[in-house]
């Protein structure tokens, strides 16, 4: 490959469709459509492609983390030098759970942005937002590294997002928001 940004992609598709065919062994060995046998050692042949393309996906990934020398982001920085109020420290747990829920409308370098931020606060519990959402936020961002659908997650990462939204007031989501576009670094 010449370009290891090119073979990451490549790797993340052909995990993508690597599962969709697993998934579709299951269905078939369960309806019967494959012989028990035969079902079970191509799944097993499945499961070893797919062990392969997660490593190569990982060493591709630590290798492009060393190349940029894992200088953090200066939204990081300036979320280190900014105190948050404890509804701010909730803001920023909704709009991950947005992002991570695929409502948020930002752009990719404003949600790169709004993560690093999360990364310095998510050891701190906001007015009604705290540990279980911090979790939670955890999980399904570890899911969406792997490129592989949880539909049990994502129905508690939607609900959770419902959640809090409800419990920030409008004009004080409003406020932040603000705040984040007049102050927060985007690369």
């Amino acid at each position: 490959m010449s370009n290891p940004e090119q073979e990451i992609q490549q790797v993340k598709q052909r995990i993508a469709e690597v599962y969709a065919h697993r998934e579709q062994l299951k269905a078939e060995l369960q309806s019967g459509v494959l012989a028990p046998r035969a079902g079970l050692a191509r799944l097993e042949e499945t499961d070893q492609e797919l062990s392969a393309l997660d490593s190569r996906f990982k060493q591709l990934w630590d290798a492009r983390k060393a190349t940029l020398g894992d200088l953090p982001h200066p939204a990081a920085a300036w979320a280190r030098r900014t105190t948050f109020e404890p509804l701010h420290l909730d803001c920023v747990s909704a709009i991950m759970l947005k992002i991570l829920d695929a409502k948020c409308k930002m752009g990719e370098a404003e949600k790169t942005a709004l993560a690093a931020v999360y990364d310095v606060i998510k050891d701190r519990s906001g007015q009604n937002l705290g540990e279980p959402v911090h979790t939670l936020i955890a999980a399904a961002r570890l899911v969406a590294s792997s490129h592989l659908p949880d539909a049990e997650l994502a129905e508690r990462i939607h609900a959770w997002r419902v959640r809090a939204e409800a419990l920030i007031p409008k004009p004080v989501m409003k406020d932040f928001k603000q705040l984040l576009r007049a102050s927060l670094p985007m690369h």
